[in-house]
């Protein structure tokens, strides 16, 4: 209870105790409703909460003389002249400042200041993990030598795995970046490691202390939901299993671990079963509706993997009532998957016409996947109420087609076919750019008969269609990622050269094109696809 917590924490305070756990859990409660609802009034009190915190939690740490503030910017604190109550200050501070700046870029998402603030929280909590960590892994190695088997332990348990999970984000978020963002941050002092990142973060969740649930959540979240969306192969079933099991028995009603139990089951290809635990996080009893608005938004793209576009349309339309996150892109999906279940358009140019209305704004700038659904909703308008597969279209670009069944991948060749023969059919064509449909009709089926085992196919059908690239008029994003399609096709031919030049030409395609729809999507899954290339080589 939210209320009860924050009176608890205030009574302790007014006492002189020192409980920075308690203020910690506190202003996570009131971080994570923030970010649920986007409400104004939430995030404000968060704010406001977290800086009561911040400057409680500054209170306690180490007061550093002026000749040792000076030598920190030459090397580290030494942390063995702190006392225990000073080291977990330092960690809760940085723990704090992060959610501190996040909560930066949603006090006022349309500001680049606010943009500019958030990310020199981020530099101060980075730098300070950094040293943290650099201390910690100093002191394990010298416990751990033969010569200085009796050096004593710096860290307690609770700090071991506090400074492992936070240096392990870090290093892990950083490492998942495109080489256009990693470049400016490498820039001021902000590098990441993939695999220590995650190796860490391992660690601090089998040392079962106080942030392992925050770990075992991370991971899960990473390798069954973040994985889909990079196009990686570095998803770590047997881990997976093994936190399900582990913290499932410990906690049998928790929403969280049933959702990733319907991601693990959903990304496996089991449709069904990801339904009924999506289903079953809904009896939960949570308060926030926004947790409930996540299954929503699983269950609408497992209806429309079951091809049931009818149902994924009521769901899609629900978050567009209900939540505030992208009503844009929520009702852009409805519309698609309402024009995909049947030829009756009535009433889907009002949803077009309001799509536009409702654009985000985070850090000045406009969201790349709503300028793309309000594209996409002017051009229905405009070429009579008509949109090329813009269902299959949207499972392509969330990656959800290689979770369909082969059955229902089969079934969409001729839906395709047919709409590939109107295009060079079909006199006058439903647009002035027939080309443009062409060519997504092209890279449709060439991803889905690659699912299907006919990588040959699938490699003619991208060369036929990018042997006409420089006839597209509007949808130039279509190159880059048939290019990027044929870099991972002959990643599993193992034609190493030929998947490079591919990526290559994909990633370096903005210079071609100032700028293309969907592209940092397409950039994060391209920075993939060549880390595990340079693994390879």
């Amino acid at each position: 209870n939210r209320s009860g917590l924050r009176k608890q924490w205030y009574q302790r305070r007014v006492r002189g105790q020192t409980d920075m756990y308690g203020a910690m859990a506190y202003c996570n409660i009131g971080f994570i409703q923030s970010i649920m609802t986007f409400d104004r009034k939430n995030i404000n009190q968060a704010i406001l909460d977290l800086d009561a915190s911040l400057q409680f939690v500054q209170s306690l740490r180490h007061k550093d003389g002026v000749i040792s503030y000076l030598m920190s910017y030459v090397k580290n604190r030494d942390f063995s002249t702190f006392t225990e109550v000073e080291k977990h200050a330092e960690l809760m501070y940085a723990e704090l400042l992060l959610i501190r700046a996040v909560l930066t870029f949603a006090e006022d998402a349309e500001n680049l200041v606010s943009f500019v603030k958030g990310a020199l929280k981020i530099k101060t909590c980075h730098s300070l993990y950094k040293e943290m960590y650099s201390c910690l892994a100093l002191n394990e190695a010298q416990r751990i030598s033969a010569t200085l088997e009796n050096t004593s332990t710096l860290f307690d348990r609770e700090l071991a795995g506090g400074i492992k999970m936070g240096w392990g984000a870090f290093s892990l978020g950083i490492s998942l970046l495109p080489p256009k963002i990693l470049g400016l941050l490498e820039f001021v002092g902000l590098r990441g490691e993939k695999e220590l990142g995650l190796g860490l973060i391992k660690e601090a969740e089998e040392m079962d202390v106080l942030r392992s649930f925050v770990c075992a959540n991370g991971l899960l979240n990473y390798n069954t939901v973040l994985i889909q969306y990079t196009k990686s192969s570095a998803y770590d079933g047997a881990l997976v299993d093994r936190i399900l099991a582990k913290w499932t028995a410990r906690y049998p009603d928790s929403m969280m671990f049933d959702f990733f139990s319907g991601r693990r089951a959903l990304i496996s290809g089991e449709v069904a079963q990801a339904l009924q635990l999506f289903e079953k996080c809904e009896t939960s009893g949570i308060d926030w509706a926004q947790f409930y608005h996540l299954c929503y938004w699983e269950k609408m793209w497992c209806h429309a993997l079951l091809l049931e576009w009818e149902r994924a349309s009521e769901l899609a339309l629900k978050l567009y009532r209900e939540s505030r996150w992208s009503r844009t892109l929520f009702a852009y999906l409805h519309l698609a998957f309402q024009f995909t279940h049947e030829s009756e358009t009535e009433g889907l140019d009002k949803v077009a016409e309001d799509i536009p209305k409702h654009q985000l704004r985070i850090g000045g700038k406009h969201l790349h996947i709503e300028k793309f659904a309000i594209r996409r909703a002017r051009s229905f308008l405009k070429n009579g109420k008509f949109l090329c597969l813009p269902a299959l279209e949207l499972l392509y670009v969330w990656r959800f087609l290689p979770l369909m069944s082969r059955s229902s991948l089969s079934s969409l060749v001729p839906l395709i076919e047919t709409a590939l023969e109107e295009t060079k059919e079909l006199a006058p064509y439903h647009t002035p750019h027939p080309t443009d449909d062409w060519f997504l009709c092209h890279l449709l089926l060439a991803v889905i008969t690659a699912e299907l085992g006919d990588i040959d196919h699938s490699l003619s059908l991208l060369r036929t269609a990018l042997q006409s690239e420089d006839q597209i008029a509007l949808d130039h994003f279509y190159v880059p990622y048939a290019h990027y399609e044929l870099g991972c096709l002959y990643m599993k031919l193992s034609d190493l050269a030929q998947a490079r030049a591919h990526l290559s030409y994909a990633k370096d395609f903005s210079s071609k094109v100032k700028s293309y729809s969907l592209e940092n999507r397409l950039l994060f899954r391209i920075h993939s696809a060549l880390s595990e290339l340079s693994t390879s080589s």
